[in-house]
């Protein structure tokens, strides 16, 4: 029997991480022979540098493209290991460096790389036996190291693979627009989460004068104490719901169908509303997101939490997604299509045998 690690941030209460293990193991059972592997997951107490006992090792989804893990991957090739790469993506670029990107130039990324990272991260990715990335800008970012282009396949992040539930009829929905927020313990663009967070209450508020009402909602343990403060700061108990139950994601998924729209800070909350057929504003705090809204082609509504005009843009973009609603959904729906066959390609070949 072989034995593969599956590395991943799991076990820690974040719905995002752990709906991505989710995913993967569900994919497992569908299509490998349970009596001929067995899987690994990295939860808390495993040793993930001990690739001496496993056969294969992945790379799973989630921002985990980091100097510590491609060592880990880098040390199993190294004692003739399978190395897999599954909707991995890179995170902690700093603003400007993503503005370089978005521009079109390749930034310099020594401070996140050093010189035998980069040497590393070539040699893993050339000897994988499948490199599949989150989203076009990791594949910029991985190429402005000098990663060749032709060993990287941007295969999408597998939160496309979440089921839709039977969602409500989008006509008769009620005005309610899901606001999604948390903590990255100041790990965001612009370096305030209070900030931020004074700057939704003030864009709750306004909506609430056009008719939405709020449903605040939490996807880790950490943020129910933030949403907590954002429902008292906004103070209109009659028009804004807090539901600070941690649901698993096909329950959020259902709830998230009654809305017309959502805002969310968490990376995934964006996939989960996407899922239940909801259009989604992103907030940019990180890499991360942008990566995720360009590789979905709905860039026009990922702003980025640093903008000084940050209300405006989001009543901006409420206003378009009243306008386009059924073509967002409709174009989400082809693009989770056309990255399916990428996803499962692993399972369907036989790469993790």
């Amino acid at each position: 029997m072989k034995k593969v690690l599956y590395i991943g941030w799991i076990g820690f209460g974040n719905l995002g991480d752990d709906l991505l293990w989710n995913i993967f193991k569900n994919l497992s059972k569908q299509y490998l022979d349970e009596n001929s592997i067995k899987i690994i997951p990295s939860f808390p107490g495993i040793d993930i540098n001990k690739v001496e006992d496993y056969d294969i090792i992945i790379l799973g989804g989630g921002s985990l493209l980091t100097p510590r893990n491609i060592y880990i991957l880098y040390k199993g090739l190294e004692m003739g290991k399978k190395i897999i790469i599954w909707g991995s993506g890179i995170d902690r670029i700093k603003k400007q460096q993503l503005d370089d990107i978005l521009s079109g130039s390749l930034p310099s990324l020594e401070q996140e790389f050093t010189i035998e990272d980069v040497t590393i991260l070539k040699n893993v990715f050339s000897g994988a036996s499948f490199a599949g990335v989150r989203g076009p800008l990791t594949q910029k970012a991985l190429e402005s190291l000098g990663v060749n282009r032709d060993d990287i396949q941007v295969i999408g992040d597998p939160g496309l693979l979440l089921k839709p539930v039977d969602t409500v009829n989008i006509d008769n929905q009620e005005k309610l627009i899901g606001l999604n927020w948390g903590t990255t313990y100041k790990q965001l663009y612009g370096n305030n989460e209070i900030r931020l967070e004074n700057k939704l209450a003030i864009i709750s508020k306004r909506l609430i004068q056009q008719g939405y009402k709020i449903l605040i909602y939490t996807v880790w343990g950490n943020d129910v104490r933030p949403c907590q403060r954002l429902f008292n700061k906004i103070n209109d108990p009659q028009n804004v719901t807090f539901d600070e139950k941690l649901y698993t994601e096909q329950e959020l998924i259902s709830i998230l169908s009654s809305c017309s729209l959502t805002i969310n800070f968490k990376l995934h909350s964006n996939l989960l509303s996407l899922a239940a057929n909801v259009p989604s504003i992103a907030l940019g705090y990180r890499f991360k997101v942008f990566d995720l809204a360009h590789l979905l082609e709905l860039e026009n509504y990922v702003l980025s939490t640093d903008s000084p005009k940050l209300e405006e843009e989001i009543l901006k973009r409420v206003i378009l997604i009243e306008k386009n609603k059924d073509n967002i959904v409709r174009r989400y729906g082809e693009i989770q299509k056309n990255y399916y066959s990428l996803l499962v390609k692993p399972f369907l070949e036989g790469l993790y045998m």
